[in-house]
């Protein structure tokens, strides 16, 4: 029996084996991938600058509503004078169309544009009938007109036809 005690003493005795598996540098391994980490973030944080905040130039309809605008107008289409044609040459009408633009690159194509402007003009003025030329408001030649305006413009457009001296003989 003192030889099996004195076997445990000397199992008791022997140095604990270290552990040499695959775990014993994790910890380690761990807090140097966070310093790297910490410092990589740093860096760039440090390298690379933050990004601008730039700002959308305000869109003119978004401007304030209550601001007014004075409207642009092309008074060049002066003293057309011309004859219906239900008329056969009858009755003469003599009249002064004044157009509003919405914006001032427009005033400069028409003006570019005049000769055909005015032949539409002309054109639209002459095929309307004396009942639609003597009503007071005429609103279908307005349309008409802004319309076939507007379809030969490419800068804007036509906002208002206006009639400022209407003489019909």
């Amino acid at each position: 029996m003192a030889e099996e005690e004195e076997n445990q003493e000397e199992q008791g005795d022997l140095p604990k084996a270290d552990p040499k598996g695959p775990y014993r540098y994790l910890i380690l391994i761990i807090i140097i991938l966070l310093v790297e980490t910490a410092g990589a973030y740093l860096a760039l944080d440090w390298a690379i600058p933050a990004p601008e905040v730039v700002e959308d130039a305000p869109v003119l309809e978004e401007l304030d509503d209550d601001v007014f605008v004075p409207p642009i107008f092309y008074e060049e289409l002066a003293q057309i004078v011309f004859s219906p044609l239900d008329t056969r040459g009858g009755q003469l009408v003599s009249l002064t169309v004044v157009l509003e633009v919405d914006r001032d690159v427009v005033i400069e194509e028409i003006g570019k544009k005049h000769s055909m402007i005015w032949d539409l003009v002309l054109k639209t003025l002459e095929i309307q009938t004396v009942e639609a030329l003597r009503d007071p408001d005429k609103d279908p030649i307005r349309e008409q007109l802004q319309n076939s305006i507007n379809e030969e413009l490419q800068n804007g457009a036509v906002e208002g036809v206006y009639f400022t001296e209407f003489i019909m003989q």
